[in-house]
């Protein structure tokens, strides 16, 4: 007997599309059950699940009160779908105008099982949609691509991050590895992950902006990957970041994949730090995604 289709396993992992998530045969589902599925989908299609379920029920119920036969449901027209589907979804509300009413044992036994599964859906639908309200998220945005160029005349690989919202986080911190990979002497294929070390990798308070630096230098694992185009389908990066929120008072967590195609070469990103006449720091976001080719990183850095 075959199981349901959100209970297989992921068949092969993309890189395509890993950016966002892994593709999975048949049906996605991010965490091996359908609970956590819904939990994590988007509203459009937590909404659009809600209501499909919704009509798709009421209309079954319809169609076992018409199986009733005639008069099983008083003042409604004979064999009207219209006229029982509103029935049903009175009874699974609980609304009960009083002007149509089931009429025999199996109407009523029907509506004995609509009542209840209208409570169950209410209540399921509900702590859903709670649960996804208060589900804490970090509201952290990574640049769209990597870039690789001089820093301090070391080739340095540079990605930035921004808090999109006006509360703190504190105790941040940034992991960056390299997953590649890679084939034993046996020819057997692995994938292994490397954590490349970063410029700074904590920070006591996370408001603003964040220029993250891995120096590639010769003791970095990833100057055999960069500028080789035969192995392009063969490596990425993964970044993660987790730190203190202090107005959810939760952990928050947000991860990033960069993809060969996303990393620039000999190119740097242009300042969002500008300095006003008296002396203040002014940041523009809107120079937040901009990179330029390369011509010197002296005044490139850090702004916390």
């Amino acid at each position: 007997m075959r199981k349901f289709l959100f209970n297989r396993r992921p068949s092969r992992i993309n890189l395509e599309e890993y950016r966002a998530s892994l593709s999975r045969s048949e049906m996605a589902r991010p965490e091996n059950n359908f609970y956590h599925w819904l939990l994590g989908t988007t509203w459009t299609s937590f909404m659009l699940l809600v209501v499909f379920v919704y009509l798709g029920t009421n209309l079954l119920f319809a169609f076992a009160y018409i199986a009733c036969g005639d008069g099983a449901i008083t003042n409604s027209r004979s064999d009207s779908l219209l006229d029982v589907f509103f029935f049903s979804v009175q009874t699974m509300a609980t609304i009960g105008y009083g002007r149509m009413t089931p009429v025999g044992s199996w109407p009523n036994a029907i509506v004995t099982f609509e009542a209840f599964f209208g409570i169950v859906y209410s209540a399921l639908t509900t702590g859903l949609a709670f649960a996804r309200f208060t589900r804490p998220t970090a509201g952290i945005r990574f640049s769209k691509v990597a870039v690789v160029g001089n820093h301090d005349g070391i080739k340095t690989l540079k990605f930035r991050v921004a808090n999109d919202r006006s509360s703190h986080i504190v105790e941040a911190q940034l992991r960056l590895w390299l997953i590649a990979e890679s084939m034993t002497t046996e020819g057997e294929r692995y994938r292994r992950s490397v954590e490349l070390q970063l410029h700074r990798s904590e920070s006591p308070v996370f408001s603003l902006t964040w220029t993250a630096m891995h120096s590639i230098d010769e003791a970095s694992p990833l100057k055999d990957f960069l500028g080789k185009a035969e192995l392009n389908g063969h490596w990425h990066l993964l970044i993660t970041f987790t730190g203190y929120h202090e107005s959810l008072a939760n952990q928050v967590y947000a991860r990033h994949v960069y993809l060969p195609r996303d990393v620039q070469q000999n190119a740097t990103f242009v300042d969002i730090v500008t300095v006003s006449p008296d002396g203040g720091r002014i940041i523009d976001l809107a120079n937040f995604e901009k990179w330029v080719p390369n011509v010197s990183d002296k005044l490139a850095g850090e702004f916390l």
